[in-house]
């Protein structure tokens, strides 16, 4: 009797454990200078190590505050990087002055509406999450 009530447990818990989780998309706002990209490009850009599109406008990376969930999932899969590395990341850009962290903003709303009034701008959402104002140039699912 155990054993069958273990195993009606597992398999009524086991949709959400197979579910994958999608990793998040790149959106840019429509007058950037491409319309797709690739993980190393996505990392450069938010590392700013490249600062301009092909056309030569300036790209404006924006963040999710620091802690957010969503943050923590996009540069653990797109960047391979931890919240700690990027931190000593940003550290280093700022005592050597060469850099310094992308904007952040509140929130996924808020990334939509940034992105999509702010030229040349790039930031990353939950796929089905992707304001209709943005494009999508990164979704890792499909490259």
């Amino acid at each position: 009797m155990k054993f069958y009530f273990l195993v009606i447990c597992s398999v009524l818990l086991m949709p959400g454990l197979v579910q994958a989780e999608e990793p998040p998309v790149v959106v840019a706002n429509p007058d950037a200078g491409v319309d797709k990209i690739d993980k190393s490009q996505a990392t450069q850009i938010f590392l700013r190590q490249i600062q301009t599109w092909p056309d030569g406008k300036t790209i404006q990376p924006i963040d999710l505050k620091e802690g957010s969930e969503l943050r923590t999932e996009f540069y653990s899969k797109i960047t391979g990087r931890s919240p700690g590395q990027l931190r000593a990341y940003w550290a280093r850009q700022a005592f050597t002055g060469m850099g310094v962290p992308p904007k952040e903003v509140g929130n996924v709303e808020e990334m939509n509406k940034v992105v999509e009034s702010t030229p040349g701008s790039i930031g990353y959402v939950d796929k089905n999450e992707a304001g209709p104002g943005v494009k999508i140039i990164l979704d890792p699912e499909k490259n």
